[in-house]
């Protein structure tokens, strides 16, 4: 399967998530087990790929989804989702249905989710900071993942679409450089 179609098919499965989820107002109790799926996704996804086994029959392997469900306290819609994935070999694009998922709610609830590289952690005061200011450049609500990177030296990589903002040492140094070698 192609990139474009298993992006499309996971953006109607993500999609479906959300209106379902929309319609029985369970959207938030989705939205909350999305993100926390998605952050242990890396390391749980082998065994979700073991549900594509063809010598399983599709009862065991809806057992499966329920006990995982159970055990990762996961919404009913999601385990429907799942179910629904396992159902048309199609649990492959989990991660991406989870990531598509995320982005109509937030697109839909007005939040900004960036990402923000840095040397070290930021403090308490510097996220705060931070918050407000990509908060009225981008006039959304603004969700944070910080990640750091020893490689840009000091300052920030700022993230958030298409949108990027690359305030670090690193950049500077590089641009000083072709500046005096007269590669502007």
């Amino acid at each position: 399967m192609k990139t474009d179609s298993k992006l499309k098919a996971a953006m109607i499965y993500a999609q479906a998530l959300y209106e379902c989820s929309d319609n029985a107002e369970d959207i938030n109790a989705c939205y909350e087990n999305a993100t926390s799926l998605r952050a242990v996704l890396p390391d749980c996804m082998e065994g979700f790929t073991l549900l594509n086994n063809p010598l399983w029959n599709t009862q065991q392997k809806y057992e499966v989804v329920d006990a995982l469900g159970k055990k990762l306290k996961l919404h009913p819609h999601i385990i429907n989702t799942l179910k629904v994935l396992v159902q048309h070999r199609k649990i492959n694009l989990l991660p991406e249905v989870i990531r598509q998922f995320i982005s109509v709610y937030n697109d839909k609830h007005d939040i900004a989710e960036i990402e923000v590289t840095s040397v070290i952690p930021l403090t308490g005061e510097q996220d705060t900071l931070l918050k407000k200011k990509l908060a009225s450049i981008f006039a959304k609500k603004v969700i944070i993942n910080y990640s750091t990177d020893s490689q840009i030296i000091g300052g920030l990589v700022i993230k958030y679409g298409t949108h990027l903002i690359d305030a670090s040492v690193r950049n500077k140094l590089n641009a000083l450089e072709n500046f005096m070698k007269g590669n502007q």
